[in-house]
């Protein structure tokens, strides 16, 4: 009989958490269902009979194509719901009917609200960290070290994306004997890999993530303009949605003030199923993360693995768990964070590197993402932790 798991989010889906619904439809032996307060109808809305719908959406077909539309009022009601939990609430009368085995909450946050339905349906809860979760909360919101502590202690069992994450949550004090590690993980095969033909003199450069300031796009630019002194034949293009204003602003600033229009692209988002055609067109993905000053922080990027399964070499720093997805001097290069002078001396490398030399940074990256980040493997990984917990109780 498979298990019956029900998955929690403020949202869902995102579009941006694409990782998150191919991680659940890879559990093997799972009945997933999903619940949110607010619900978007994307490509991971399916027919929606695996989705709780709050009465307000499935009443009155408030149902958005994006996570985008209405932000005000999504807003208010996921600030009402922290308050007045009258979602948890309704969720909790309709699940005493059919319960599931167990619970998996998505990032932190969404796992301490819904320590009280744990509790009340007497089933496991399973919390997973991704990155902001990890430190920043704590920085901003002091209140959050006690309610962290509770979970902890409460929680079946939490799962974060690597070594750097277990540290970062045992040192917060998380036992170590609740934490498991589940690498982000992809479908290698929705991301086969290309051959590409690099030549000495050239490289096209492209970085994909929202525009946000851990996804290190400032010192990308700085970097790709102190290179360009040596690397004439440089292009670098840009994907993502501005969720940062100001920053979008600055580095529109910094291209006009250098002149570099006729060098970057800059688009708007792209939808993940056509990623693997436009990472084709490049020869190596950047991705320079760094810690914010609230301490904000990947986890370690979906978005890498699935630019290095197509075979891009990558450059990016030794943030959270990244040197997991990236072997340095193998599948790419890693330097410190927001280190400009090493990251456009990485940028040189590859222009300059030989035909060969690249090659096998290609196939190695490709190799890599297969043996440790297929989301079918991976799945397996998570289906033995809910079994572990499931024992429990």
């Amino acid at each position: 009989m498979p298990m019956k798991i029900l998955h929690l989010f403020d949202l869902y889906l995102p579009n941006t958490m694409n990782w998150a619904y191919r991680m659940i439809q890879a559990t093997p032996r799972t009945e997933a269902r999903a619940a949110a307060p607010w619900v978007v109808r994307n490509a991971y809305f399916g027919n929606g009979r695996h989705v709780f719908l709050r009465p307000l959406q499935r009443l009155t077909g408030l149902i958005p194509r994006t996570e985008w539309a209405w932000p005000w009022l999504v807003g208010l009601l996921l600030r009402l719901e922290h308050r007045w939990p009258w979602y948890r609430h309704w969720l909790e009368r309709r699940l005493q009917r059919d319960k599931p085995e167990v619970l998996h909450a998505h990032f932190a946050p969404i796992g301490y609200h819904y320590l009280p339905l744990a509790k009340a349906l007497g089933i496991p809860l399973v919390v997973s960290f991704y990155g902001y979760d990890y430190e920043s909360l704590t920085t901003r919101k002091p209140a959050w070290k006690a309610r962290y502590r509770q979970l902890f202690e409460q929680a079946a069992a939490v799962i974060c994306l690597g070594p750097h994450g277990r540290d970062v949550l045992a040192a917060q004090g998380c036992p170590l004997g609740k934490i498991h590690m589940l690498p982000m993980s992809i479908d290698p095969l929705a991301f086969p890999w290309v051959e590409r033909h690099k030549h000495p003199g050239k490289l096209r450069l492209v970085q994909v993530a929202t525009i946000k300031e851990k996804k290190g796009f400032w010192y990308t630019l700085q970097a790709f303009q102190a290179a360009l002194a040596h690397c004439p034949n440089l292009h670098l293009t840009i994907a993502g949605e501005p969720n940062d204003e100001a920053l979008r602003q600055r580095m529109q600033d910094f291209i006009r003030a250098h002149h570099l229009e006729e060098k970057i692209t800059w688009l708007d988002f792209l939808p993940n199923d056509e990623l693997p055609a436009f990472f084709a067109r490049f020869d190596v993905f950047i991705h320079p993360s760094c810690y914010t000053e609230h301490r904000d922080s990947e986890g370690a990027p979906a978005v890498i693995l699935e630019a290095a399964a197509t075979g891009l070499p990558v450059i990016a720093t030794r943030h959270a768990d990244i040197p997991m997805e990236v072997l340095h001097e193998k599948t790419g290069l890693l330097t410190e964070e927001r280190d400009v002078p090493a990251l456009s001396a990485c940028i040189e490398r590859f222009y300059h590197m030989e035909a060969e030399e690249y090659r096998t940074f290609s196939l190695a990256a490709r190799g890599h993402v297969e043996q440790f980040f297929d989301v079918r493997k991976n799945g397996v990984l998570l289906r033995g932790i809910y079994e572990r917990v499931d024992s429990r109780v």
